[in-house]
This record gives C-alpha cells, sequence and structure tokens, in this order.
C-alpha cells in the first residue's frame, strides 16, 4: 500500500540491526549510543546470524515486518481453535481485524512488541502443558521487550504460584520450577549492560510515576479506542465475564488483569498497554461472539448481530485511512544521497525530530544527530529554539561548539514547517549550500 516502512521507527529499527549484526560477525557486541542501548538486545541478536549470511535488512523492515502481524494472529487464532474450538479459532482472526490497537501498533511499528507477544502466547500454550519449553520462549519473550516481559514474568509468576501447592508433588513440576528460577536469572543478567536506563529507571517510575505525573507513552487515548473499536472491547469484557464460569486463573485472564491495573492506576506509559491489553482481549472477544451466536437462533437476531460487526469494521477502516506514513521515498533516496556529497568522517544532524531517525537508519555508521532524543549535537531546548530564530551571531557561536565537518540536512518537514524562519537559516553567511544535495555545510564550526 505504501512504498516506505511505516511508523517512527524504522530508521531506529535498521540502525540497531545493522550495529548488532556488525559488531556480532566480529564476536562483539555493539557500542550503541546512550539512547539506544536501552532498546533490549534479544531481538538484534536473534536476527543477527540472518544478516551475517546476506539477509538484507531492508527485509526485515519491510515486507516481513509486513507480514508479521498475520502471522501472531494466525498462531494466536490457531492456539485458541486448540483451546476452545474452531469456531473461536477463526473468530479470533476476525477480532485482530476489527481491532485498531492492533493496526496501530503495526503502524507505529512497535516491532520487539509483536515479537515478543509470539513468544508470551507460545509460552502460554506450553506452559499450560507443562512442557519444559516454555521456559525457553519465556526467555525469548523477556529479552525481547521489556513491557510485554513484564506482563508475561507478572502473570506466569502469579500463576506458577497459584498452581504451585497443588502441583509441588510433581517430579516434573518441581523441576521446570528449579529451570524457570535459572531463566529467570539469565534474564536478569541479559539486562545487566543496559541496568540503569532498561530496568532500574522504568521500575523505579511504576512506583515514583503514577497518574498525572506519569508519561503516557505515545499511543492515543483510552477513549479514542472506545469510540473506534467499541463493540470489540465490550465483546471481550463479556468474554472475559463467562470465562470466570469455566476456569478461573489462567495465564490469559491474568495477563488482561496486568494490563488493565497499569492502564487504570495510570501507572508509568500507561498507555502503552492498550495494545497488550486488546489482544490479550481478542480470544475473549472471540468466545463473547460465539456464545452470543449460539444463543440467539433468530434469524433476525443474528441479522442484527452482523449488522453491528459490519458498522464496527466500516468504523475501523475509516480510522485507518487516516493513518499515513510521514516519510515518503523521495525523502529516503535524499538521505540515501547523502554519503556521496559530505567527507567520510563529517556528521549530519536533522534540524527536527522527524527525519533524524530516519537518517540514523539509513547511515548507520555516521556521526548523527538532532533535536530530542539525539545526544549529538548536545544542545538544550533553549538552545534549539535560539538557534532557529536566534540572529546569525547566536547561531554562530552555537555552531562553534560542533567539531569537524558538520552539515544540517534540509527536510521537507523542516521547511514546511518553519517556513520564513527556515529561509533565515538556509540564508545565514554561516551556511553553504551543497549542490545537488539536500544539505548546509557549517563554516562556523571549530575546524572549518
Amino acid at each position: 500500500m505504501y512504498d516506505v516502512p511505516l511508523g517512527y521507527d524504522p530508521g531506529l529499527y535498521r540502525y540497531l540491526f545493522l550495529q548488532y549484526a556488525e559488531s556480532l560477525r566480529g564476536l562483539n557486541l555493539p557500542e550503541l549510543l546512550p539512547w539506544a542501548s536501552e532498546h533490549p538486545p534479544g531481538l538484534f541478536v536473534l536476527s543477527a546470524p540472518f544478516l551475517i549470511a546476506g539477509l538484507p535488512v531492508d527485509v526485515l523492515i519491510g515486507w516481513m515486518w509486513n507480514l508479521f502481524p498475520v502471522v501472531l494472529l494466525g498462531v494466536f487464532a490457531w492456539i485458541f481453535s486448540k483451546r476452545e474450538g474452531i469456531a473461536v479459532g477463526l473468530c479470533v482472526l476476525l477480532m485482530g481485524l476489527l481491532s485498531q490497537a492492533y493496526f496501530d501498533g503495526f503502524f507505529a511499528m512497535y516491532m520487539k512488541a509483536y515479537v515478543s507477544l509470539l513468544f508470551t502466547i507460545i509460552t502460554y500454550y506450553l506452559a499450560e502443558k507443562h512442557s519444559i519449553w516454555f521456559v525457553l520462549t519465556a526467555l525469548m519473550a523477556v529479552m525481547i521487550h521489556q513491557q510485554t516481559g513484564l506482563i508475561l514474568t507478572l502473570s506466569l509468576g502469579i500463576w506458577w504460584i497459584v498452581n504451585l501447592k497443588k502441583n509441588w508433588g510433581d517430579k516434573k513440576f518441581h523441576f521446570i520450577t528449579y529451570i524457570l528460577a535459572l531463566a529467570g536469572i539469565i534474564a536478569l543478567l541479559w539486562y545487566i549492560p543496559q541496568w540503569e536506563r532498561a530496568i532500574w529507571s522504568p521500575l523505579k517510575s511504576i512506583f515514583l510515576l503514577r497518574g498525572d505525573a506519569a508519561p503516557a507513552g505515545a499511543f492515543p487515548e483510552a477513549t479514542f479506542y472506545v469510540r473506534t473499536m467499541g463493540v470489540v472491547l465490550l465483546l471481550g469484557v463479556f468474554g472475559m465475564v463467562l470465562s470466570f464460569t469455566k476456569e478461573r486463573g489462567s495465564l490469559w485472564q491474568l495477563s488482561v488483569l496486568v494490563c488493565t491495573v497499569f492502564i487504570v492506576f495510570r501507572l508509568v506509559f500507561y498507555r502503552r498497554f492498550f495494545l497488550q491489553l486488546d489482544f490479550f482481549l481478542m480470544p475473549f472477544a472471540a468466545i463473547a461472539l460465539v456464545w452470543i451466536w449460539k444463543s440467539i437462533s433468530a434469524n433476525w437476531a443474528r441479522g442484527i448481530l452482523v449488522l453491528v460487526l459490519c458498522t464496527q469494521a466500516v468504523i475501523g477502516f475509516q480510522t485507518l485511512a487516516i493513518r499515513t506514513p510521514s516519510f515518503n521515498a523521495k525523502e529516503i533516496a535524499k538521505i540515501k544521497s547523502v554519503p556521496g556529497s559530505i567527507q567520510p568522517d563529517a556528521s549530519v544532524i536533522a534540524l527536527e525530530n522527524i527525519s533524524g531517525m530516519w537518517l540514523l537508519g539509513w547511515l548507520p555508521y555516521r556521526k548523527v544527530g538532532a533535536p530530542g532524543l539525539f545526544d549529538y549535537p548536545n544542545w538544550t531546548y533553549e538552545q534549539w529554539g535560539v538557534f532557529i530564530d536566534g540572529s546569525s551571531a547566536d547561531r554562530k557561536s552555537l555552531l562553534q561548539t560542533l567539531e569537524g565537518s558538520v552539515y544540517f540536512f534540509l527536510s521537507p518537514t523542516f521547511v514546511n514547517f518553519y517556513k520564513d524562519r527556515a529561509l533565515k537559516i538556509i540564508s545565514d553567511p554561516c551556511f553553504r549550500i551543497v549542490d545537488d544535495a539536500p544539505l548546509l555545510e557549517s563554516l562556523c564550526s571549530s575546524t572549518s
């Protein structure tokens, strides 16, 4: 449908995939930028052998990512067709198609979350069968994504403790408990290199940042999903209630409850839990739909049910239509042309916070900067404001803090957003427009 990868994170993933593959080729871990080191390495370590063997990185963020949500939903449907019957399995597929939150996660490219969810549902399936292999899949889920790993850890931990007394006499259960404890230690050691930013800081925030003080996370408000997929959510809640008449304390139920706690009490990044909450509600929505269909026999009643689902589909697809890429193929082509226009040791700085991550992804071995997340240049928000709206002398003073050959990337986003203010920067005597390239060369950096 689109000629570019979707979401805000393709550049980030491309950068991390390549950095890990290049470093693991020499049996080393990469030296990452500080903010990039907080991302769990599981997915990138897992993919590195394929990249080393010659798989193009753009395949991972291209058609393979486009296919992955379909694979995840297919496995989910298969698990519940085994657990609850074929009708429920088919309805899981339907709920996935109707889910706005599931599409939003795909559109935003929450790749680690989706891969971790795949290992999570396989873990639950194996754990319910008391297969020792669930320890390995649980370990993979935790090593790939912190948030999904946290949901799995809490749900599995509660479920295991509840079942501990009942199954303690079972030698196999005994053995798996020890293996599970060992896996927990391995997961802990795995995160030690990024302990402060990846584990301790978020964990501390759960207790210290709540309610209005908690960062919500880049996901719409709950009311948005009530409006756009209210039928799916109502079915999920009803199906959850129905499931308690059959069983209590299942891993699937516990996962819904864990996500709900984070959202209701507005704990740190609580909006990000909407994706997992919706995902784990899907099978309960499917159970509810099958129960309702079997409970009503009149054709007119079933016709109303189909009409309600069709209305939900129309609302959902109208909402999907407003999701469009913030970046286009022409801009990626401009980024790809940059290396041919600059020195090998030159750094490149985006003038806004959208193209910066894309620059990093397609120039993974360059020194790349941008406002916001990036550590380079080391300018505060106020200093960036001075750079944009200050005088030529102000800009010169800031540019003199940068060393070496420095270029600024002229993106359409920057020009369209700042308009006349952008023209002031472009015409500043401290810059030279590079021929046939979307770049400004700094003439006032310390070695120029």
